[in-house]
C-alpha cells in the first residue's frame, strides 16, 4: 500500500512537457520534433531559414510564438501536427505502431446498424478497430471536399505564381521521367513531349495566350515536370528547385477546366497524369473521381475501339500509337483502382477491341511510319505490352473472384484453373527478362521494368489465389472420401501454397528496394502490391497457429511479414498509404500473435500477456459447451476460431464432411447477423479482403453501411 509521505511521481524528464500546435515547414517535411517557434530550435542550430507556409487544416491558425516568448499554446489544443506528421510519435523502435494496443486495452462494445453486439474479437470488429485506428491516427479535415474525402491533405496553391525551372533543368527533368516514372505505364511519346517542352519555353509572345488546343498539352507538361521531380534521387533534388508539385497540379487543372472544343487525345493523356499524381500523393479518392471523368473522355473519342487505317490518306502513327498506349494504361489503372478500393470498373472487357501497343521504341514511331529495330536489344516498350496483357487477366479475376454475385466454390476453382494457366504462359513467355539472376548491369529502365513487373505478377497470384487460404483451413479438418474430393483437396492447398510464395516474394523485393534505398515514397502501386501480401501472410500465421504444427513455418511467415511491415512504415508521411497501411496491419499483426499465443504458446515468443478478452471461453471460467460462434455480451470468439471457421465449408460443396456435426454445422446465431455473414469464415469471405484493402486506402473505413460512427459527425 502506498504511503501518503510518498513523493509525487515525476516525468523521466525535469523539464515541462510543451505542446506544440504546428510544426515548421523543414520538420514537418523531413518528420522531426519541432519546438512550433519562430524559428525553431533545430532550424536555429542548422542556420536554415524557418517557414510556417503549409497548408493548416487543424481549425484556427494559431499565432506562431518568436524563439523569445513561451511555447506553451492555450489548454484546449491537444493534439500536434508535429505528432501527426512525426514517425517517431506513432512508430515504436521496431517499426511498428505506437500507443495503445487495441487488443491490450478495454474496447467499447461496438454494435452493428441494428443495434446488436459484435465481439471485441470477432472478424468484423476486427475491421472496426482498424477503422478507429485511423480515425484517430490520421487527419482527415471534416471541411474537405467530398470527392477528396479521406485524403491526404494537399495544400492550397495559387497557380498564378508559377515558376518554371530553367530549360536545362526542364530537359534533365522530362529525360528523368521517361527513364524512371513510369516505366510500364508508357502512354506518352518523348520525342512528342520534348517538342511540346521547346513550344512551352518558346518567345513569350508565342506562348502568351493558349489556344483550345493548347490548354491540354500546357497541362501535360506541368504535369510531366511534376512527376520528374518527385523521382529525382536525392542527390540531384537541387535540379528543378522551383517545381512544386502541388501547384503545377493547380495550374494544370486550370489550364483543363478553361478547354473548349471537342475533346482531344492530350485532353485524356493530362487527366492520366494527373490520375497518377494524385496516387502518388495519396490522394486515391480524389483520383477515383478524376479517373471516372478522364475513362468517360477516353471513351467518348474511341479510344477503346480498334481504329482502322485509311491507307488512302495520310496516317499519324504517333497519334496511332499514342491512341493504344492511353487506352491500355487507363485499363490497367482502372483495374487496380478497382482492386484497390473494392468497387465496380469502368472498362467492360466485352466492349473493348482495341489493339494493343506496336513493340517499338519511341525513336522508332515518326508520324508517316513505324522504323524497324536497328539493333536485336529488347525494346522499352515490351514491359509495358506486356503488362497490358497481365492487366487483362487480371481483369478477368477482379470480374469471376471479386464480383457482386459471390463466387461458387466450383467457380473459384475454374476461375483459379483458367486464371493460373494464363499467369504461368505469361510468366514463360517474359521468363528470359523476369527470370535474370542479376539486373545490376541492365540500364536504369530496365531494372525498373524487372521490379514492376514481377510485382504485378506475384499480386495477380494474390488476387486469384488468396480465396483458398481460407477454404484450406477448413480442409484440413477432415479426411476426404471420394476421388473428386481428394482433388478439390490437393488443389486448394496447391493455390494456398502459390499465394503463400507469391507474398514471400513481393516481402523479398520490398526489402531488397529498402536495402539498396531505392523504395520512394511516391511508388504507390509497390505499397499497395506488399500490404496485399502482408496481409496474406499473417491470416496464414493464424490459420497455422490453430491447425497446423509447423512452427518453423510459422516463424518465418511471421518474421517475414513483421519485416515487411516494418519497411512499409518506413515509405511515406503520416497521411500516405503506407502509414494507413501500417495501421492496418498492425490490429492484424496483433491478431495474429494472439491467436498463436493462444493455442499454441511454444510457437512464438508472446509480446505481452494475454488480455482476457482473447481467452477462449474455457479459460474465462465459461461452459466448455457454450456456443462460440454466438456473439453476445461478455463473450468473444476468436476471429479464426475453428468452430467459426468450419462454417465456412458448405455441405453442398463438400459431402464426405458429416452434416450431422456440430462442430462443421453450428446453428446459426440468433443475435448477430453481421457475424454470420460477413464473418462466416471467421474473419472475412472472398468478398471482404478487399474491405481490408479498401479500409486502407480510402482512408475514410467503407463499412459504415454496417456499423455506425460518430468520428465525423458535427460540423
Amino acid at each position: 500500500m502506498k504511503s501518503h509521505d510518498d513523493p509525487p511521481r515525476k516525468r523521466r524528464c525535469g523539464k515541462e512537457r510543451v505542446r506544440v500546435t504546428r510544426a515548421c515547414d523543414a520538420c514537418k517535411r523531413k518528420k522531426l520534433r519541432c519546438s512550433g517557434t519562430l524559428p525553431c530550435s533545430l532550424c536555429q542550430r542548422t542556420g536554415r531559414s524557418c517557414d510556417y507556409t503549409a497548408e493548416y487544416n487543424r481549425g484556427k491558425l494559431p499565432p506562431i510564438p518568436s524563439r523569445e516568448q513561451p511555447t506553451t499554446p492555450p489548454r484546449t489544443e491537444t493534439t500536434t501536427d508535429c505528432t501527426l506528421e512525426s514517425p517517431a510519435s506513432s512508430l515504436r523502435e521496431d517499426g511498428f505502431v505506437n500507443g495503445a494496443a487495441s487488443r491490450n486495452s478495454p474496447e467499447a462494445h461496438q454494435t452493428d446498424m441494428e443495434g446488436h453486439y459484435v465481439g471485441p474479437s470477432s472478424g468484423v470488429s476486427f475491421l472496426i478497430r482498424a477503422q478507429r485506428r485511423l480515425h484517430e491516427q490520421i487527419s482527415l479535415p471534416i471541411n474537405a471536399p467530398i470527392f477528396s474525402f479521406g485524403d491526404a491533405p494537399l495544400s492550397n496553391m495559387d497557380p498564378a505564381f508559377l515558376l518554371l525551372p530553367p530549360r536545362s533543368d526542364a530537359d534533365v527533368l522530362v529525360a528523368r521521367y521517361f527513364d524512371f516514372a513510369f516505366p510500364t505505364h508508357r502512354f506518352l511519346h518523348q520525342s512528342q513531349v520534348e517538342c511540346w517542352i521547346s513550344e512551352f519555353y518558346g518567345p513569350l509572345q508565342d506562348s502568351a495566350v493558349a489556344g483550345p488546343d493548347k490548354r491540354s498539352i500546357r497541362a501535360l507538361v506541368l504535369m510531366v515536370l511534376a512527376h520528374a521531380k518527385q523521382c529525382l534521387a536525392e542527390s540531384d533534388q537541387g535540379i528543378g528547385a522551383s517545381v512544386n508539385g502541388t501547384l503545377y497540379l493547380a495550374a494544370a487543372e486550370h489550364h483543363l477546366a478553361a478547354e473548349t472544343g471537342p475533346v482531344r487525345l492530350t485532353s485524356v493523356q493530362a487527366r492520366l497524369a494527373q490520375c497518377f499524381y494524385l496516387l502518388s500523393q495519396s490522394r486515391i479518392n480524389h483520383c477515383w473521381s478524376l479517373f471516372g471523368t478522364t475513362a468517360r473522355l477516353a471513351i467518348a473519342i474511341g479510344l477503346h475501339r480498334a481504329r482502322r487505317r485509311d491507307r488512302s490518306s495520310s496516317f499519324d502513327y504517333v497519334d496511332g500509337e499514342c491512341r493504344k498506349r492511353v487506352f491500355w494504361c487507363a485499363y490497367s489503372l482502372d483495374n487496380y483502382l478497382s482492386a484497390a478500393l473494392g468497387r465496380p470498373r469502368i472498362f467492360h472487357d466485352d466492349d473493348i477491341d482495341q489493339e494493343l501497343p506496336t513493340v517499338a521504341n519511341d525513336a522508332q514511331i515518326k508520324s508517316d511510319q513505324i522504323l524497324p529495330a536497328a539493333t536485336s536489344a529488347q525494346s522499352i516498350m515490351l514491359a509495358p505490352v506486356y503488362h497490358a496483357k497481365l492487366s487483362v487477366i487480371i481483369g478477368g479475376i477482379l470480374h469471376d473472384v471479386y464480383g457482386a454475385r459471390r463466387a461458387s466454390g466450383q467457380v473459384e476453382v475454374a476461375a483459379a484453373a483458367k486464371y493460373g494457366a494464363g499467369l504461368s504462359r505469361w510468366r514463360q513467355e517474359l521468363s528470359s527478362f523476369l527470370d535474370l539472376p542479376s539486373v545490376d548491369l541492365l540500364m536504369l529502365t530496365y531494372q525498373r521494368q524487372y521490379t514492376v513487373l514481377n510485382l504485378a505478377f506475384y499480386h495477380a497470384q494474390i488476387l486469384l489465389y488468396r480465396p483458398f487460404i481460407l477454404k484450406d483451413f477448413g480442409l484440413s479438418i477432415a479426411t476426404p472420401r471420394s476421388q473428386s474430393d481428394r482433388a478439390v483437396v490437393e488443389s486448394t492447398r496447391k493455390y494456398t501454397e502459390l499465394c503463400l510464395e507469391a507474398a514471400m516474394k513481393i516481402a523479398a523485393i520490398v526489402r531488397e528496394l529498402c536495402n539498396r534505398r531505392r523504395m520512394y515514397s511516391t511508388f504507390w502501386f509497390t505499397h499497395y502490391y506488399a500490404f496485399s501480401a502482408i496481409v496474406v501472410l499473417y491470416v496464414r500465421v493464424v490459420q497455422g497457429s490453430t491447425l497446423v504444427n509447423r512452427s518453423d513455418q510459422l516463424r518465418s511467415y511471421l518474421r517475414i511479414a513483421e519485416q515487411a511491415q516494418r519497411d512499409l512504415a518506413l515509405c511515406g508521411p503520416r497521411s500516405s498509404f503506407a502509414q494507413r497501411y501500417v495501421v492496418v496491419l498492425e490490429e492484424l499483426r496483433k491478431e495474429a500473435r494472439a491467436a498463436i499465443n493462444r493455442t499454441r504458446p511454444s510457437v512464438v515468443t508472446s509480446e505481452a500477456p494475454l488480455p482476457s478478452s482473447l481467452r477462449s471461453p474455457s479459460q474465462q471460467g465459461l461452459a466448455s459447451t457454450e456456443p462460440r460462434h454466438i456473439a453476445k455480451p461478455g463473450v468473444s470468439h476468436s476471429m479464426f476460431d475453428i468452430q467459426t471457421m468450419q462454417v465456412s465449408m458448405r455441405a453442398s460443396e463438400h459431402q464426405w464432411m458429416d452434416p450431422t456435426s456440430a462442430q462443421l454445422h453450428p446453428q446459426p446465431s440468433q443475435g448477430n447477423p453481421v457475424s454470420d455473414g460477413l464473418a462466416e469464415t471467421g474473419m472475412m469471405d472472398v468478398s471482404d479482403w478487399g474491405a481490408v484493402d479498401s479500409l486502407a486506402a480510402a482512408g475514410l473505413g467503407e463499412l459504415d453501411y454496417l456499423f455506425p460512427f460518430e468520428g465525423f459527425q458535427g460540423a
